[in-house]
C-alpha cells in the first residue's frame, strides 16, 4: 500500500501483472505497531513500517467524524465493512478493548457534542435511539428484543416513503455513551445466545446497528422544526468461498445462505455502478432481506462509506482480489442525500393523510396489484392478500410514528426507564461472577466471547439439553444429561461426565474420571469454557491473552471449520496462532470509500 493506492501481486504466477487499485483511503495495520500498556495498538516509530500502520484513532479521524458531521445537519449515512471472516471488518465498525471502532467513537463523541450544546444554552431537543438486528439465513433477528420467534424472525416490510424496514424492531431510547455501551453489549450478549443454542458461528451472519438522531428545535416564529438523521453502521458476515473454508453440513449451509446475500449485493453494487455510468441497468434490491434493508444506504437517501477489510497471506490472494474488485464497484456508485428537516406540523399531517389515503384503497378494495401474465386466480388472491398486509403494517408504522413525534421527551424517557430489568440483571451478574464460579463461553467471534456466564449454585449443576437442565446447552452432540458440576463447600469445583458416551475436552485432553477444576480451566462440550473464581488468583484475569490460546485450542479440535491457518482475532494486536503451515494470518485492513 502507498498513498491511496493499494498493490496486488499474484504469489502464484510472477508473470502475472501486479493489480493497482486506487481508493479515497487505503491503510496499512499488518506490522509497524506497538501495543500500549493499556492494549491500545499505536504505530512504533522503530519499525520500518511504523509510519505507514494505521490506528483506530486515524480511521475515526478519516471516517467517522465524517458520519457525525452528516448526521448533525441531517443526513443520512451508513457504514459497510466488508470482506472475509478475520479480515478486520468487526476490529475496524466496533473494535475490542482500548482499541475502540468507529461505532464506540462515534457514540461517545455524539454524546460529548450534545452535553457542550447544552452547556451553551442550546435549547434544542436532542433524542437519541438505537436499534441492533442481525440477518442469519435470511431471518432478521432483534437484538434488543431477544423475545419472540426466533425461527421466523422480523417481517421485512415496505413502507410508500420509507422503503424497506423490520417490523417491529425496537429503538431504544439511550441518554449517554454508557447506555449506548450496555445496549451494545446487551445485543452481543443475545447475538451470542443466539450463536451457541443454534450451533452459528457470528461470521455467517450480517449485524446492522442503526443510530437514530432527532433534534427538535424552535425558530424565532414558535414553529417547531425536527432534523432527523439515520446512521448504519454494517457489519457484514465473512465473504470466503465455501471452497476455502472446509465447511461442511449446517457450516455449508449457513455460507451457501450468506454468499447468496454478498451475491445479492453484489449484484446490486454492479447495477448501481453500471446506472452512474448512464447505463440503463436494473437494480435487484428485493433479491434479498440484506438488499431490502440497505435499499436507500445503498441508492438513495444517504451518504455511504465502505470498509473494505482484506488479508495480505498468499493463501488468500483469490479472495483479496475479489474483495477489492467488488470495492473498486462500489466506489461509482452515486447517492443523493437530502437534509431531513421539515415543521413539526407537516410531519403529523404528512402520516395522517398518508393513513387515510391507505385506509380509502382498503375499504373500496382499489388495491393495484402488479400482477405478471399468465398468473393463476389463486395466485392474484394471494398477492392481493400479501398487499393488504403491507399496508395495514404500514398503517401501523405510521400510527407508531405519529405517537413518537405526539409524545414527549419526558414520558419517552420515563417509559425506558421502566425497561431496564435486562440491563439490570446483567449487571447483577457482573457483579455475582466475581466471587462465584462460574461457565462463560467461548466462540469462534471473540466479540462474542464471555457474554454467557452460568453462575454454579451450591451441590450438583447438571450441564445438558434438557429444561430441566441447571445449565442448559443445545447442540448435535450434547446429551439430555451430558456432565455434572459439581460445586463443593469448601469451594472446589469438580467435572465428570454423566455417561460414559458424553464427550469432553479438559483443557484439550478427553476427560476419562472425574477432575478437580482449576481458575481459567477449559472444558470443552460446545464451545464452553469454565472458570473458577479465586480472590487468591486476581492477577491472572480472564485476558484477552488467554482467549486467545483457549479459543485456538477449541478451534484446532473442531471438526466443521478446517481452514488451514487460525487465529482467534482479526485485529493486529493478536499475537498468538495455531499454525497449521507456513502462512501467518495477521490481517491488515484496506479502508476505502
Amino acid at each position: 500500500m502507498s498513498g491511496n493506492t493499494t498493490f496486488l501481486t499474484n504469489p502464484d504466477d510472477p508473470s502475472d501483472p501486479v493489480k493497482k487499485f486506487t481508493y479515497d483511503h487505503s491503510y496499512w495495520s499488518h506490522d509497524g505497531f506497538k501495543e500500549l500498556p493499556n492494549g491500545y495498538c499505536a504505530p512504533d516509530t522503530s519499525n520500518p513500517n511504523g509510519a505507514k500502520f494505521c490506528d483506530q484513532e486515524r480511521v475515526y479521524k478519516d471516517l467517522g467524524r465524517g458520519v457525525l458531521r452528516n448526521a448533525w445537519e441531517g443526513y443520512n449515512s451508513a457504514l459497510f465493512a466488508y470482506g472475509q471472516t478475520g479480515s478486520g471488518k468487526s476490529w475496524s465498525v466496533i473494535g475490542y478493548g482500548a482499541n475502540k471502532g468507529i461505532v464506540p467513537k462515534f457514540c461517545e463523541e455524539m454524546f460529548r457534542g450534545i452535553e457542550d450544546k447544552r452547556r451553551s444554552g442550546d435549547t434544542t431537543e436532542f433524542e437519541v435511539r438505537l436499534s441492533m438486528l442481525e440477518i442469519y439465513n435470511e431471518i432478521v433477528r432483534d437484538l434488543l428484543s431477544p423475545g419472540g420467534d426466533r425461527k421466523r424472525g422480523l417481517k421485512v416490510r415496505e413502507h410508500p416513503k420509507k422503503g424497506f424496514y423490520a417490523e417491529g424492531l425496537q429503538m431504544a431510547l439511550v441518554t449517554s455513551y454508557k447506555e449506548i455501551e450496555r445496549k451494545l453489549n446487551e445485543g452481543t450478549t443475545n447475538r451470542s445466545i443466539a450463536s451457541t443454542n443454534m450451533n452459528a458461528t457470528s461470521s455467517r451472519a450480517h449485524t446492522i446497528v442503526g443510530i437514530h438522531l432527532t433534534q427538535k428545535s424552535r425558530k424565532s416564529n414558535g414553529q417547531e422544526t425536527s432534523k432527523s438523521s439515520i446512521v448504519h453502521l454494517v457489519d457484514l458476515a465473512g465473504s470466503e468461498r465455501a471452497s476455502n473454508t472446509g465447511a461442511t453440513g449446517d457450516r455449508l449451509k449457513e455460507g451457501a445462505a450468506i454468499n447468496q446475500s454478498l451475491s445479492c449485493l453484489g449484484n446490486c453494487i454492479h447495477a448501481l455502478s453500471e446506472r452512474a455510468m448512464g447505463r440503463n441497468s436494473r437494480v435487484p434490491f428485493r433479491d434479498s432481506v440484506l438488499t431490502r434493508l440497505l435499499m436507500n444506504a445503498l441508492g438513495g437517501n444517504s451518504r455511504t462509506i465502505m470498509i473494505a477489510a482484506i488479508s495480505p497471506a498468499d493463501i488468500n490472494y483469490e479472495e483479496t482480489l475479489s474483495t477489492l474488485r467488488y470495492a473498486d464497484r462500489a466506489k461509482q456508485i452515486k447517492t443523493v442525500a437530502i437534509v431531513n428537516e421539515d415543521p413539526t406540523e407537516k410531519l403529523i399531517k404528512e402520516l395522517r393523510q398518508e393513513n387515510e389515503r391507505l385506509k380509502r384503497m382498503l375499504d373500496k378494495g382499489a388495491i393495484d396489484v402488479p400482477m405478471q401474465p399468465g398468473m393463476s386466480d389463486e395466485e392474484i388472491i394471494k398477492l392481493r392478500k400479501k398487499w393488504e398486509e403491507e399496508m395495514y403494517a404500514a398503517m401501523a408504522e405510521n400510527d407508531r410514528d405519529l405517537m413518537q413525534i405526539k409524545q414527549s421527551y419526558d414520558d419517552k424517557l420515563k417509559l425506558a426507564r421502566q425497561q431496564k430489568g435486562f440491563e439490570w440483571d446483567i449487571a447483577k451478574i457482573d457483579k455475582e461472577k466475581k466471587v462465584r464460579p462460574h461457565f462463560t463461553n467461548l466462540n469462534f467471534d471473540p466479540m462474542l466471547s464471555g457474554k454467557i456466564v452460568h453462575l454454579l449454585k451450591f451441590g450438583e449443576n447438571i450441564v445438558g439439553k434438557t429444561d430441566q437442565a441447571d445449565i442448559q446447552l443445545l447442540g448435535p452432540s450434547i446429551q439430555e444429561r451430558h456432565a455434572a458440576v459439581n460445586y463443593l463447600e469448601h469451594g472446589g469445583v469438580t467435572l465428570e461426565k454423566c455417561q460414559s458416551e458424553c464427550r469432553i475436552l479438559l483443557n484439550g485432553e478427553p476427560l476419562t474420571a472425574r477432575a478437580l477444576l482449576s481458575h481459567c480451566d477449559s472444558a470443552q462440550l460446545t464451545s464452553f469454557l469454565a472458570r473458577t473464581a479465586d480472590e487468591t488468583l486476581k492477577s491472572f484475569p480472564m485476558d484477552q491473552h488467554y482467549y486467545r490460546s483457549a479459543s485456538n485450542s477449541l478451534l484446532a479440535r473442531t471438526a466443521d471449520r478446517t481452514p488451514k491457518t487460525f487465529a482467534l482475532r482479526g485485529d493486529p494486536s493478536r499475537r498468538t496462532t495455531c499454525k497449521v503451515d507456513q502462512h501467518s494470518l495477521r490481517h491488515p485492513r484496506a479502508l476505502l470509500i
